[in-house]
């Protein structure tokens, strides 16, 4: 019996867009946790400077975070049976001197319009102003009804080397397909 599936073509795919690490599934704490390890030990072999594995590492928590919390696609948890989302998440080389971590996650056409607002009000911010306002929400420790203080796109701008890059397809089912990457330059 033969399937469409082509395990090569994914290979190819990854392997020309230099593709480091890749995960497509449910994100649980667990799941973060085994991420982060495996995304160290990869980036420790290539004698990655610990600064930037710090940063790498705190955009890939905050973009699986907001997988957990955001996906309209979710699964839930036998033991605690508690919902947790599901998407796509993953870590490049786009240049010599800068990686790239990428999430994907299907979202509601609602959510896909707050998200593209923050987007584009973080993404228009200097650095100086982005420091500013990321300071203010810090100090105003406003916690919403999902228990997050609304700082993890401010983290990710932060660790950014450029503005945040985004899209938003939409799906048949009337949700969306949110698309992020991040810049993290190497330093030199």
């Amino acid at each position: 019996m033969s399937s469409k599936l082509n395990v090569y073509t994914i290979y190819s795919l990854m392997q020309d867009n230099q593709i480091q690490f890749s995960y497509k599934g449910p994100i649980t704490q667990e799941v973060l946790i085994t991420l982060g390890e495996t995304v160290k030990e990869k980036l420790n072999s290539e004698d990655c400077d610990t600064k930037v594995i710090r940063r790498i590492f705190s955009v890939l928590v905050e973009t699986a975070h907001n997988i957990l919390k955001y996906s309209s696609e979710k699964v839930y948890l036998d033991e605690t049976n508690k919902a947790t989302g599901i998407g796509l998440i993953g870590i490049g080389k786009t240049e010599p001197n800068m990686f790239i971590v990428f999430s994907g996650n299907i979202v509601s056409s609602a959510e896909a319009k707050a998200i593209e607002e923050r987007l584009l009000y973080i993404n228009n911010l200097s650095r100086e102003e982005l420091h500013k306002s990321y300071q203010q929400q810090l100090k105003q420790g406003t916690i919403t009804a999902d228990g997050s203080a609304g700082l993890g796109l401010y983290e990710v701008a932060r660790q950014s080397e450029r503005p945040m890059e985004y899209s938003f397809s939409p799906l048949e089912d009337g949700n969306v397909f949110f698309e992020l990457k991040i810049y993290v330059k190497v330093e030199a």
